[in-house]
């Protein structure tokens, strides 16, 4: 498969998909369309994944090139290549689609259960995650901002800190506002890069708690794995 990574942190912070993406062989390009990068067509790729970021969905004053991936999404939505948005991805899809972006009044940051709701246990990418009891599952939250759900799409799981984690729009698209991709040493460096952006507040752990248990990184690679089969599945 041909899959194209949209990234937005500086620096070359690694993810726990990328060996995944090598042990099947899959073609992979990153780009960044926040330093000028151009992408490529998006009849020419088979998936598109979009990840996170310390800007916000709503700051076009502040990034205007927030405006032209956002017409980059559509072009993929239109030309219907598969979509995941993860974290400020879910917020520009979300955005896109109509939704309200805003500033959460419960922000969170660390480990979370994920809850599934019914749809949620339905979907091919995360259905198989629902190995907790009543449907959970283990992911890493960063997040200051919110989306509320676009019309037409599906709410797919939420947590007790804040509803609104996942939505499906049509087949093509999945945007979930928690983390699964990262490792103990891209936490190690984005919590160094951005200690102004790490959430307060009663739904967030202390970063040195929930960056010295390994085995739950462990445990977030093994549910990136399971996301990206279902999702990513002919």
């Amino acid at each position: 498969m041909r899959i194209l990574q949209i990234k937005h942190l500086p620096g070359n912070f690694p993810y726990n998909s990328t060996r995944w993406f090598g042990a099947r062989g899959h073609e992979v390009r990153a780009v960044q369309l926040c330093r000028g990068e151009e992408p490529p067509e998006p009849q020419s790729q088979d998936a598109i994944i979009v990840y996170g970021g310390y800007m916000s969905a709503y700051d076009d004053q502040g990034h205007p090139w927030i405006r032209e991936e956002l017409g980059y999404l559509e072009a993929c939505l239109k030309a219907e290549v598969p979509i995941l948005g993860i974290c400020l991805g879910s917020q520009l899809l979300a955005r896109l689609l109509g939704a309200r972006v805003y500033k959460s009044d419960r922000p969170e940051f660390g480990f979370h259960q994920i809850r599934l709701v019914q749809a949620g246990r339905d979907h091919p990418g995360l259905g198989p995650l629902a190995t907790g009891p009543g449907g959970t599952f283990l992911a890493l939250e960063w997040h200051n901002d919110a989306w509320d759900l676009p019309g037409g799409a599906q709410l797919l799981a939420s947590s007790e800190t804040w509803p609104n984690q996942a939505f499906s729009y049509g087949e093509k698209v999945l945007a979930i506002q928690f983390h699964l991709e990262f490792i103990r040493d891209h936490m190690v460096g984005a919590v160094a890069e951005n200690p102004e952006g790490i959430p307060r507040g009663p739904g967030c752990e202390d970063p040195a708690a929930f960056l010295a248990d390994q085995g739950r990184f462990d445990e977030l690679g093994r549910n990136m794995a399971r996301l990206l089969e279902g999702f990513l599945a002919p």
